[in-house]
């Protein structure tokens, strides 16, 4: 912008330069409430791993299962075994807040070393955290969708990919990956049961938004 243009633009008259500080009023206190987030969420990683101190935390993988959602959560917990391979962890501590989870995590694993119940604002909390650097390498955060830009469930179903290949590719970061089995489940608890057929689920759900992108 040259001397000319600056001349032709107006001053701000009284009422924008009230909307303009008040805008940058609630950018500030934005902030500062996501930094005191995630200093909780620090300070939740913090007393965490110190609790578990003595389970070999230092080569353990943090899981947190951050929703009820069963498709991530059924993907998270059907992978895990894999991704300790691949990243060369013994041991898997879970922190999630769905009793299916809590139900269905030894038919997946025996490395699984706890399942730790996390509540919303917790998982919030560490998100936030993790949001600010990736702090910590045995740490993963096992959503599509979570921390807030991820967007993974956008890409289901372009060019024929999968949920399952996008969350152990892409959450998980374990590439190539081989296919695993799903574990075999002969009790009676239906809600495990019906977390069970995600996988089927998850594979259709690609299928239709594959063959509706060509379609269109």
């Amino acid at each position: 912008m040259n001397d000319e243009q600056e001349k032709q633009v107006p001053p701000l008259t009284k009422e924008q330069k009230r909307a303009v500080e008040e805008h940058l009023r609630q950018v500030r206190k934005q902030l500062r409430r996501n930094l005191w987030k995630a200093y909780r969420g620090w300070w939740y990683w913090r007393t965490t791993l110190k609790k578990y101190r003595k389970t070999d935390i230092k080569n353990t993988a943090v899981i947190l299962m951050p929703e009820a959602h069963d498709r991530d959560n059924y993907f998270a917990l059907r992978y895990i075994d894999q991704m300790l391979r691949q990243h060369k962890f013994r041991k898997a501590l879970i922190l999630t807040h769905s009793g299916t989870v809590k139900k269905s995590a030894e038919l997946f694993s025996n490395a699984i070393t706890a399942v730790v119940d996390c509540p919303r604002k917790k998982a919030e909390e560490l998100m936030q955290f993790y949001c600010l650097y990736n702090f910590d390498k045995r740490f993963f955060c096992a959503s599509l969708d979570e921390p807030y830009g991820r967007n993974g469930s956008r890409i289901i179903g372009a060019r024929g990919i999968t949920a399952e290949e996008i969350f152990v590719i892409g959450v998980y970061r374990t590439y190539p990956y081989e296919q695993m089995p799903p574990p075999k489940y002969e009790g009676d608890d239906t809600k495990v049961a019906e977390f069970l057929k995600q996988g089927d689920i998850a594979i259709e759900e690609a299928a239709k938004s594959y063959t509706q992108e060509n379609s269109s």
